[in-house]
């Protein structure tokens, strides 16, 4: 049997279908890879926010709908927060570190000089270091994971903030991402993107017994939280490019710790706590009590 995987050809897509591959491989499974372009591929000079909703997953999703692919692999934190009607989410593999972190010379986000440039494409991101340094400069930072360092390396800005899961993994393969200095930006100071450091495979409704050749390299325990993540930013109306973090981490058999984070730049709101349950009630419960906070303070997220 040969899975055909489609997924996008940067450089940390291709890391993340080999890390698919990898688990397929352990079944004894065979794969072939399907390189989609996305509207985010084909436009990299056009912000996010004006490139709407689903930019990094839903030609990708197309594929395996039109049946040219069996799975798509995605980022799960670039995934639309409800799926497309025909797909489902199959499987995550096991969570790598779901921080942002900021990759500078010159230490953390509260160390930086005054006045110095920072590169993000992200909302949240942006909003986070203005709400904590208004005497930096936010620019907008596109291009893959690759790109971006290249930019920070060549002078066009003095620190960019990314997810620690996309300098890992490229790190496994490209030295140069081993050797660069970064500081993880805890989820206090800035909650991350909610699914940040999964990946997760998508397939069709219609095919139950492919789903279930994906059942041993599930990762429980990640595919709980990403559930109660989900559920809370679900519940608020948030997505992708809205300024809201959400980060849940199971503790024990229905235990869960989490945070969400709705912050501009004057402005944060968080709710924390640890809640129990079985994941969809744990993000319930998180969604709702932020929902009661933000309302309170007249802010609308559903986009």
């Amino acid at each position: 049997m040969k899975i055909r995987i489609a997924a996008r050809g940067s450089k940390l897509s291709r890391i993340q279908v080999k890390m698919v591959e990898d688990e397929l491989r352990k079944l004894g499974i065979e794969t072939s890879f399907i390189e989609v372009k996305t509207k985010a591929d084909l436009f990299q000079h056009s912000s996010l926010s004006q490139l709407g909703k689903g930019v990094f997953e839903k030609e990708v999703n197309q594929a395996v709908v039109d049946g040219l692919a069996d799975i798509a692999v995605h980022s799960m934190k670039d995934m639309l927060s409800e799926s497309p009607e025909d797909l489902e989410l199959y499987a995550v593999l096991k969570r790598d570190p779901p921080y942002d972190v900021i990759i500078s010379n010159s230490g953390d986000i509260f160390s930086v000089e005054s006045g110095k440039v920072i590169g993000t494409s992200s909302v949240r991101r942006r909003n986070s270091v203005l709400f904590y340094r208004r005497d930096l400069v936010v620019r907008e930072l596109r291009g893959n994971i690759d790109t971006r360092v290249k930019k920070l390396k060549n002078g066009e800005y003095d620190a960019i903030i990314v997810a620690e899961a996309s300098i890992t993994r490229m790190a496994q393969y490209d030295s140069e991402f081993r050797s660069l200095k970064y500081y993880r930006l805890e989820p206090t100071v800035m909650t991350p993107e909610a699914n940040q450091g999964i990946i997760a495979i998508v397939g069709r409704k219609a095919s139950p017994n492919l789903k279930e050749i994906f059942k041993p390299i599930n990762h429980e325990k990640t595919f709980r939280e990403a559930i109660a993540e989900r559920t809370a930013l679900n519940i608020i109306g948030g997505g992708c490019h809205s300024p809201l973090g959400v980060l849940v981490e199971e503790l024990d058999e229905k235990e869960y710790k989490g945070i969400i984070t709705y912050v501009d730049t004057r402005k944060k709101i968080s709710v924390e706590g640890v809640y129990n349950g079985e994941p969809k009630e744990v993000g319930e419960k998180l969604g709702r009590e932020m929902l009661k906070e933000i309302k309170n303070e007249g802010i609308t997220t559903k986009t």
